[in-house]
């Protein structure tokens, strides 16, 4: 019988150690690929080219100082979507004029059914922030207090269930690795802090903008030990030599 407190993963057979190693490259991959849609995603909200902590902060706090719709075309992600001169300006002063139905369907409609409406309607990429007519429109002409509660819990309970089983398979093939027995707890304990840190500060972060450096921090942590946590068992199933 095995003795589970020698186990090495390097004495797996070959095909065992192939079906690891291909989990863990595919688990890689996707990791990157989610890491890309993270910088898709949040690297224009302040209007800047890079994701910074300016981007999180407007995402997830939002800009107090305005409406989420002024904030979004002077400055944010949706203004390079008003190219024609004087599109911008027209809207910025409807709202600061009082947003009114009529001076909406005098002028204001048409220029968001030119430039947004095909993204903004129910079968577009924003399908959840439509801006087909002045109710929806006026949902967005508003104080931008940053990402909804809602929203969060969405993305919170999927991501967290699925991260969590991803550092699950890494975790229980790390913990046969012949790393030493106390950086082992240490390091397949820190993704999982580090989830919980992460999803609570950026729950944190509507309320207290300065949790976005928190949130960066933990992300950071969790892509540290996916890297580590990746990288030693492929050492010792494929190089290390006893």
């Amino acid at each position: 019988m095995v003795d589970p407190a020698s186990f090495r993963l390097s004495q797996l057979p070959r095909a065992a150690r192939l079906v690891l190693s291909y989990t863990i490259v595919v688990l890689g991959i996707g990791y990157v690929i989610a890491m890309y849609n993270l910088y898709l995603t949040y690297n224009l909200t302040d209007g800047q080219p890079g994701l910074t902590a300016g981007d999180l902060r407007r995402a997830f706090y939002g800009n107090r100082d305005n409406t989420r719709l002024a904030a979004k075309i002077h400055g944010g992600s949706m203004e390079q979507f008003l190219p024609r001169a004087g599109d911008k300006e027209k809207i910025l002063s409807w709202i600061q004029d009082g947003a009114s139905e009529a001076a909406y369907q005098a002028s204001i409609r048409a220029i968001l059914m030119q430039n947004c409406v095909r993204c903004h309607s129910p079968k577009g990429l924003q399908h959840f922030r439509p801006l087909t007519s002045y109710e929806e429109v006026m949902t967005v002409v508003q104080i931008d207090r940053g990402e909804p509660v809602g929203l969060w819990a969405r993305v919170a309970h999927t991501h967290i269930q699925s991260i969590g089983l991803i550092f699950l398979v890494l975790g229980l093939m790390f913990a046969f690795t012949s790393v030493g027995a106390a950086l082992k707890v240490a390091v397949v304990s820190l993704p999982f802090a580090a989830l919980v840190v992460d999803f609570g500060a950026r729950f944190g972060a509507k309320y207290f903008p300065g949790l976005v450096y928190v949130m960066m921090a933990s992300g950071a942590a969790l892509g540290l030990a996916f890297a580590v946590m990746s990288v030693v068992p492929l050492y010792e199933m494929w190089l290390r030599r006893e």
